[in-house]
């Protein structure tokens, strides 16, 4: 369980009738993932503009500038948080789950029932002691970043399309998956249906989708008995090797030995 000792969790709450205003609020050392689940909110970040948006949407703080976010007056706000810090944050950055610096931006949030859903799992985890809570608790904390990840966009038609798939495979990553009729639904070609995914995520598709499959490899190799060949088909996996090999790859360990250290 060790390997879930590069990340720290600073704070987790939620206020839901929420007025409050923050002013030039520094985040020393640690990242924030705010969730807006009903009401409106603006946002600033050091001096640049001030943005205004309405529920359901998140947005991110993090070391290394001054955030100031409040409700127009009068108003409330239902809002849900969770600060992190530790090495594994570099990853996130890396791999496009967190913004690589402080910017003054919304991500609409498409399915908001299930975002809360996970920030009260994650909510129970941090409130319970031990290892595998802690773990859990991490990999909760990923699949928010990755649900966040699949709304990372605005607008409607082709985005709402693909905010929505992103949105499916982050929940059934094993299924296999036709892309060309995905993008054929989009009315757009699968060379563009990739371009716009990866300016929408962050990620390549097949890489986004094969981040999904580990992570939820290492939820079942955490959390269930089946064995590894199990877990590989669940995961959509068509051999042991090819799994082992990519779980390891972006894991640092095989499926075997993440197990023996829980």
């Amino acid at each position: 369980m060790d390997y879930f000792n590069d990340l720290e969790f600073v704070c987790c709450g939620r206020t839901a009738a929420s007025s409050s205003a923050y002013t030039r609020h520094y985040f020393d050392g640690y990242y924030g993932l705010q969730f807006i689940n009903r009401g409106r909110i603006l946002l600033q970040v050091d001096d640049s503009e001030t943005l205004m948006a309405q529920a359901p949407v998140c947005f991110f703080t993090c070391p290394g500038a001054a955030f100031s976010y409040s409700t127009p007056q009068g108003e409330s706000r239902d809002h849900c948080f969770v600060c992190f810090k530790g090495d594994r944050t570099l990853r996130y950055t890396a791999g496009g789950l967190l913004p690589a610096g402080p910017e003054a931006r919304f991500f609409q949030v498409s399915d908001p029932e299930k975002l809360l859903s996970l920030w009260k799992q994650l909510q129970k985890n941090l409130r319970q002691s031990g290892k595998i809570s802690h773990a859990e608790a991490v990999l909760l904390l990923e699949k928010m970043l990755l649900t966040t990840a699949a709304n990372a966009m605005s607008g409607k038609g082709k985005t709402d399309k693909l905010a929505d798939l992103a949105s499916r495979i982050a929940d059934a990553p094993g299924r296999e998956w036709d892309f060309k009729k995905e993008a054929a639904d989009c009315g757009i070609s699968l060379i563009h249906f990739r371009r716009l995914f990866l300016q929408a995520t962050g990620m390549p598709l097949w890489h986004y989708v094969l981040d999904c499959r580990i992570r939820y490899a290492a939820q079942l190799l955490s959390s269930s008995d089946k064995l590894v060949k199990e877990i590989a088909s669940d995961c959509g996996f068509n051999s042991v090797f090819h799994f082992s090999r990519e779980f390891k790859k972006i894991m640092k360990k095989s499926p075997e030995n993440f197990r023996k250290s829980i």
